[in-house]
């Protein structure tokens, strides 16, 4: 994640993504291909609802690190949900934006790069804290670089479940 952006670089990547998605919607229109272009409206449509959703969490600096993480070059690419949350069981922002941080680092160091390697993350509150969810699926080089990671993650609820070639799923609970 790059720090400070400034105003002119966060207009310039947000200018970058809408070009490419208009130009996707220009491109079917000209081949009258109107199914498809109901299909990216309507992912635009999700793809707002979900990032004023986070921004609405009032966690500022987890929401600047998933809103602008594709923005960079990375092995893998981003895509959240925020689902059921209640706001008043959330953690600290600072330590929560750190850990995601550092797990996307140990994430961009595991994955082959150059594949479609992809990274879910789903928010929810279950029971007294809140579950986030991170599936990966794309190609694994080097899994031992995550079992080392989750290794050290002695302070925080961290469960690794189905670790293959090409996915894994970590529920991690902060209270």
């Amino acid at each position: 994640m790059m720090e400070n952006w400034t105003t002119v670089e966060v207009l310039r990547h947000a200018r970058h993504d809408w070009l490419n998605k208009l130009q996707l919607i220009k491109g079917y229109a000209s081949l009258n291909k109107m199914e498809n272009i109901k299909g990216i409206v309507e992912e635009i449509i999700q793809e707002a609802q979900q990032e004023s959703k986070l921004s609405n969490l009032h966690l500022p600096g987890f929401a600047e690190l998933l809103l602008t993480y594709n923005w960079e070059p990375h092995t893998f690419q981003i895509e959240f949900e925020i689902l059921d949350v209640d706001t008043s069981l959330l953690p600290d922002d600072g330590r929560l934006a750190a850990w995601t941080k550092e797990f996307f680092s140990c994430v961009d160091r595991l994955a082959a790069p150059y594949d479609d390697n992809r990274l879910y993350v789903s928010i929810e509150t279950f029971q007294s804290f809140v579950r986030f969810i991170f599936e990966f699926s794309g190609t694994i080089k080097t899994a031992g670089v995550l079992e080392d990671w989750l290794k050290q993650q002695e302070q925080s609820r961290v469960f690794l479940h189905g670790l293959s070639p090409s996915s894994f799923r970590i529920e991690a609970m902060f209270s």
